[in-house]
């Protein structure tokens, strides 16, 4: 038993903001390479412009290397899936899963809310402190662990997780 759910496409909200940031930070970099270019500036302007186009290049490289990719559900457990790394959730480690199709109330500690999904450790009257993975926050999962916080995803059909544990829903 092998099954796999690709990760919602990204909502409108969100679609919206990460594309109105990313015009935002190519437009600064392309700005700062022209000015660079220019030249006739002091050598601490031409550092300025090339820290500043370092933290916007790493800004945007570190949002696309943590964006959610897919989730993989085994017998053994649940593996969600980022361009760099997986997160492994044993099965014995599985309390429950929740499905809220219409989202959770909750707001960012530390990460991302909106610039390509919402990534971080976040904070809900649902679930209290979790760390989130989640694309689309009006259709998520929330898997209560055992000896961790609950890690709350976003998936196209929350059945995938009933081949392992029963799925309550949440309205």
């Amino acid at each position: 038993m092998n099954t796999t759910s690709d990760f919602l496409p990204l909502s409108s909200s969100i679609k919206t903001t990460t594309i109105l940031a990313m015009v935002i930070i190519i437009a600064a970099i392309v700005i700062m390479v022209n000015q660079w270019q220019q030249g006739g500036h002091s050598p601490a302007m031409r550092w300025t412009y090339i820290i500043v186009s370092a933290i916007l290049v790493l800004t945007l490289l570190s949002a696309i290397i943590m964006i959610p990719r897919k989730v993989v559900v085994k017998e053994n457990g649940i593996n969600v899936h980022m361009l760099a790394w997986k997160i492994n959730v044993p099965q014995e480690d599985i309390v429950s899963i929740e499905h809220y199709p219409n989202g959770i109330q909750s707001s960012r500690v530390v990460g991302m809310g909106g610039f390509f999904g919402n990534i971080g450790l976040f904070s809900s009257p649902q679930c209290g402190d979790h760390f989130s993975l989640v694309t689309d926050p009006m259709n998520v999962c929330v898997i209560t662990r055992k000896s961790k916080r609950p890690i709350v995803v976003s998936v196209k059909d929350y059945s995938v997780f009933t081949s392992i544990i029963d799925v309550k829903e949440k309205y």
